[in-house]
């Protein structure tokens, strides 16, 4: 019996093609289904519809990203050099990241029934960054101004 988590990140990476070729707003469940080679019902059951693979897809490629990050900037000592190379790293992962790059060169011309996708993104990623410098015991001025700085062009 395959593990839960292992079952949902073959799902993810099975779903990637899905989203790459038709875009977040076409793909469809049953394209979905194809891929991922599982019943609807155990679709349904674990990821709730279109919306939950999805979000579940971008934020584990954005997890990713700040793993990367967190890699190359551990021994950065310099404020203001930590800054800066989150916001050029983060930006060079975002480009570099096919999912990411399509998700956000097309998220502002989303439907309205993908606002919610949209909205828990910008959650996800904004939780992902407080954790992410809060290890390294910025303020929250700090945070919430690099937020902002990450978050404007995305």
């Amino acid at each position: 019996m395959v593990a839960t988590k292992d079952f949902i990140l073959q799902a993810i990476e099975d779903s990637k093609p899905v989203f790459l070729n038709q875009g977040f707003q076409k793909a469809k469940v049953v394209d979905i289904l194809t891929s991922t080679k599982i019943s609807k019902a155990k679709f349904f059951r674990y990821f709730g519809g279109m919306r939950g693979i999805m979000e579940l897809t971008i934020y584990h490629e954005l997890s990713q990203c700040y793993r990367l990050i967190a890699l190359k900037i551990q021994h950065t000592k310099n404020r203001e050099e930590l800054l800066g190379n989150i916001i050029a790293m983060r930006k060079k992962l975002v480009a570099g990241n096919p999912i990411l790059k399509q998700y956000f060169a097309t998220k502002d011309f989303f439907s309205t029934r993908l606002e919610p996708l949209k909205k828990a993104i910008k959650q996800n990623e904004g939780d992902l960054l407080q954790g992410f410098l809060e290890k390294y015991f910025f303020s929250e001025p700090d945070i919430t101004y690099f937020k902002y700085c990450i978050t404007k062009d995305s």
